[in-house]
């Protein structure tokens, strides 16, 4: 596989289920606006679309534009830089994020096609 950008990486987290919240039997208000903040950070990064030299740089910069309280966003952000170096150093990461984001994109296909059925 071709080396891949902090964009398509992004959207590859974006497309994954890891962006669902867990089934839990507590107040998910945490989880869920954690998962809103990542989404939005996972946005931007497409947006801005940096090279994989200057994605630290950016995520300092959308740290910096999100603003107060920084610590989380800070933390995402570093998580969300972890990844990356991951995805760059392991043989097959991207290919099981690949295919999770398509497994994710089919099963919201059918749960679409089973509403329409239902109706």
């Amino acid at each position: 596989m071709s080396e891949i950008t902090p964009a398509d990486f992004a959207l590859f987290l974006l497309a994954s289920g890891d962006m669902q919240p867990r089934k839990r039997a507590r107040d998910q208000q945490a989880d869920l606006a954690g998962l809103e903040l990542k989404r939005h950070v996972l946005d931007l990064i497409v947006s801005y679309a940096p090279p994989a030299d200057a994605l630290e740089a950016t995520l300092m910069q959308i740290a910096q534009e999100i603003g107060p309280p920084y610590g989380p966003t800070r933390a995402l952000c570093a998580s969300i830089r972890d990844e990356f170096a991951d995805a760059a150093s392991t043989p097959g990461f991207m290919e099981w994020l690949i295919e999770e984001a398509v497994r994710e994109n089919a099963g919201q296909k059918e749960k679409r096609r089973g509403k329409t059925f239902n109706q």
